[in-house]
């Protein structure tokens, strides 16, 4: 196996995996260090080392508010059960990879995945990661940690005046994440992969991320597939703020001048000095009273616009997708959002002259019928978005597949939960305290097998590890409404026909596209 490769900027040594078909790279670095001067500044290529590197621990994970692992949550025991034994550093940018390749010659396809945790939390070696599980279905897994929160996505008017010309302005995790994919694209031929064949995967916040790195044209054609999870940022024009989504960076600059006045700093070189650990405290301290949030904003170059501005005008990657959703995740207040009927009547009057066509459709009459819309296609955040979404790119000529995990959970009453779907993707479950049953594990044997295909391939469909043939999942179409429903076992389905939501779809590319 390749133990031992060379990079650009050096030799690599790995370690023999717990699949020893498998080794092992902790901490390849992909950039300098962002600290000292390089705080709040674009990613750097790394340096040259001398001498063999060896990657056998895995590196800090990113500053967050709060140090994962540490608190009595639900998502602590689910997902971060050992995180309390790892640093958080600003020296956070770096891959770890796990390659199945005997050979610099194999060629294998490469999977690259991105993390959630809202860009403000999250770390590429959570407990529910086993990328080598993945991995031994023959793709090269790739997995990047990146800038969060303050230090990745903080802007302000110094930071603007201190950027060359012609440069990217803040979004500091997506410019990380982007040189990340470039550096993979120039050296994974030494792990025996394609640079061909990059297919990049995210959920929740990293399917946010897939997105931005899908839309911006700084990564020109090295992406050949997109995995997005949980969830499409999509919207129709009958939202009450119909071109929201992210701020532009003068906004984004006020937020962030207005914070470090809040914590008590008055100005770029102050904060610069300060350490990093005291910063995550007093934006702790500040979060008890108001929650800051640090994310996107659209810079002009990396980040244009909005998501959806570019899906309704067709300014993406003309790449294979694949889109999914949690059946369980999209029942809960926060993700499926409400609507009274009094909100509903309000929304009608966003219609102009075609409102009564949407009554019609809707036929909602009381505070009950109209929160029903918000259950499922109609109005959902997460099913209506995700499927507008496939309706939009299916029509503009891109090939989508579409799946929903609707799959049971035991322990609790938690249901398919937001996050519940990597433990399957990543075939997992034996890392998770859940008691997971025979079925469980046949379902992430599915699950795994179709996401690894469609690395290879851009397509899901084909056999399982154990050589059986998978239920076929046909693309979403206009006409083929395919979904693949993960229950006990991937179930084909056709989605019944919502006329709301074409309605909504219809609405949106009038308010969207380019005049």
């Amino acid at each position: 196996m390749l133990r031992k490769v060379k990079v650009k900027n050096g030799v690599l040594q790995g370690l023999v995996g717990k699949d020893p078909r498998v080794t092992v790279f902790r901490g390849v670095p992909y950039a300098k260090p962002p600290v000292g001067e390089l705080r709040w500044k674009a990613p750097q290529p790394a340096e040259d080392w001398e001498g063999v590197r060896k990657c056998y621990e895995y590196p800090d994970m990113a500053m967050m508010r709060v140090h994962p692992g540490l608190d009595d949550d639900f998502y602590t025991k689910e997902l971060h059960p050992t995180a309390a034994e790892y640093k958080m550093s600003e020296d956070c940018l770096y891959l770890n990879i796990f390659s199945p390749a005997a050979s610099e010659d194999e060629k294998l396809p490469v999977f690259f995945y991105i993390h959630g945790g809202g860009l403000q939390d999250g770390y590429s070696y959570e407990v529910e990661f086993d990328p080598e599980r993945v991995a031994r279905r023959g793709v090269i897994v790739v997995m990047v940690g990146y800038r969060l929160g303050l230090f990745g996505f903080l802007a302000h008017p110094q930071i603007t005046e201190e950027t060359p010309e012609g440069e990217v302005v803040s979004n500091f995790g997506m410019q990380d994440q982007s040189m990340a994919i470039h550096w993979v694209y120039d050296n994974i031929k030494a792990f025996g992969g394609d640079p061909e064949r990059i297919v990049i995967c995210g959920q929740s916040a990293g399917a946010r991320s897939v997105q931005a790195q899908i839309c911006t044209t700084m990564n020109g054609d090295i992406i050949k597939g997109a995995i997005i999870q949980s969830g499409v940022s999509m919207m129709f024009g009958d939202e009450d703020h119909p071109i929201a989504g992210i701020p532009s960076l003068e906004e984004a600059e006020k937020y962030g001048v207005d914070f470090l006045h809040t914590i008590g700093i008055d100005s770029l070189e102050e904060a610069k000095k300060t350490d990093a650990h005291e910063l995550m405290r007093r934006l702790d301290e500040a979060s008890k009273n108001a929650r800051y949030v640090f994310g996107l904003c659209a810079d002009g170059k990396f980040v244009r616009e909005p998501a959806p501005l570019a899906y309704y005008n067709d300014r993406t990657a003309d790449i294979p997708l694949l889109v999914s959703v949690c059946q369980g995740e999209t029942q809960s207040g926060f993700i499926k959002g409400s609507l009274c009927y009094a909100d509903y009547l309000k929304k009608a009057e966003k219609y102009g002259d075609r409102k009564d066509v949407f009554l019609s459709l809707a036929n909602a009459s009381d505070d009950e019928e109209a929160d029903a819309l918000t259950a499922g296609d109609a109005f959902n955040n997460f099913l209506g978005g995700s499927r507008g979404f496939c309706e939009l790119r299916s029509s503009r000529g891109q090939k989508v597949y579409y799946c929903i995990f609707d799959h049971d959970i035991p322990g609790d009453d938690a249901g398919s939960f937001h996050g519940s779907d990597l433990w399957f993707m990543f075939d997992s479950l034996g890392n998770s305290w859940r008691p997971f049953e025979g079925k469980h594990y046949d379902l992430a044997r599915q699950v795994t097998s179709y996401w690894t295909n469609f690395v290879k391939s851009g397509n899901p469909n084909g056999m399982d590890y154990n050589g059986n043939p998978l239920p076929e999942w046909r693309p979403y179409t206009g006409e083929d409404k395919a979904v693949i429903r993960f229950k006990d076992v991937a179930v084909p389905e056709v989605l019944e026909e919502c006329p709301v939501l074409d309605f909504r779809l219809a609405f949106g590319k009038e308010i969207f596209t380019d005049k």
